[in-house]
């Protein structure tokens, strides 16, 4: 059975994110979305998805890159911060990371998150694929298993290495429709191929509002996202190829 997950990424981040991604549940494909719980439409974000989308699976988005401020006390963890803020990307973390620190940050996200919405997430995944980190992965996979949580892999490797040690993860990762992959040919060419397993599609659907406008590289571009997967004839490719629409809940 060709099985697919649709996770819109940064739920929370704006209020045009939040639109968007409703949008995209109620008249596209979107199926789950994952929760920035550092940002300021969080909450009014998992507030109107519980009210709004109940059939929206929400994880958390967890955050160790963008220059924001974290969870934690900031000399709490000092080792994953420049100035009291995390790094810009993935590219400016150290390559030692401590581990009781990401655990620390780790843990306060997900107190976020569950006071937010009174639950667990649905899943874990991580702003700029942070969890690819060597230091970051092993306290993902605790964490996730302690809870009986499945998180991205977004690499095969990563895959592997979770499933060997108890953690439910997707077949395959897909993040080529983003940027200039961003277009109705290419997410049809998608899921024309899609093979007989589950598979994550991740997607930045959006409204461009000014706080988005203001202070992202990557914000028109999530209406152009927006509009294709509310595409009448997605829909329809989705039911002619016998794809079904699930969630990490039904991993």
């Amino acid at each position: 059975m060709k099985r697919l997950i649709v996770n819109a990424d940064d739920f929370g981040r704006t209020s045009g994110i939040n639109a968007g991604v409703l949008e995209a549940h109620d008249s596209g494909i979107v199926t789950s979305a994952t929760v920035m719980v550092l940002e300021s439409a969080a909450e009014e974000g998992v507030f109107e998805a519980l009210r709004r989308a109940p059939r929206l699976s929400l994880g958390l988005h967890f955050v160790l890159t963008g220059g924001g401020l974290p969870a934690s006390p900031p000399d709490r963890i000092p080792s994953l911060l420049v100035d009291g803020r995390f790094p810009r990307n993935a590219e400016s973390l150290p390559p030692d990371l401590s581990r009781e620190e990401i655990s620390r940050e780790l843990e306060a996200q997900i107190s976020l998150f569950t006071k937010m919405a009174g639950r667990l997430p649905s899943h874990l995944d991580s702003h700029h694929h942070s969890a690819l980190h060597p230091s970051v992965q092993p306290v993902f996979a605790q964490a996730a298993r302690r809870r009986g949580l499945p998180l991205r892999a977004s690499s095969e490797r990563a895959r592997d290495e979770l499933r060997a040690s108890g953690v439910a993860t997707p077949d395959r990762f897909l993040d080529g429709f983003y940027g200039e992959g961003a277009t109705a040919e290419n997410l049809r060419a998608i899921l024309s191929g899609l093979a007989e397993e589950t598979s994550e599609l991740m997607c930045h659907p959006g409204r461009a509002d000014e706080k988005l406008l203001s202070g992202s590289t990557y914000a028109c571009e999530r209406e152009r996202e927006l509009a294709i997967l509310c595409d009448p004839e997605i829909r329809t490719l989705v039911a002619e190829a016998e794809i079904r629409l699930v969630s990490f809940a039904d991993l």
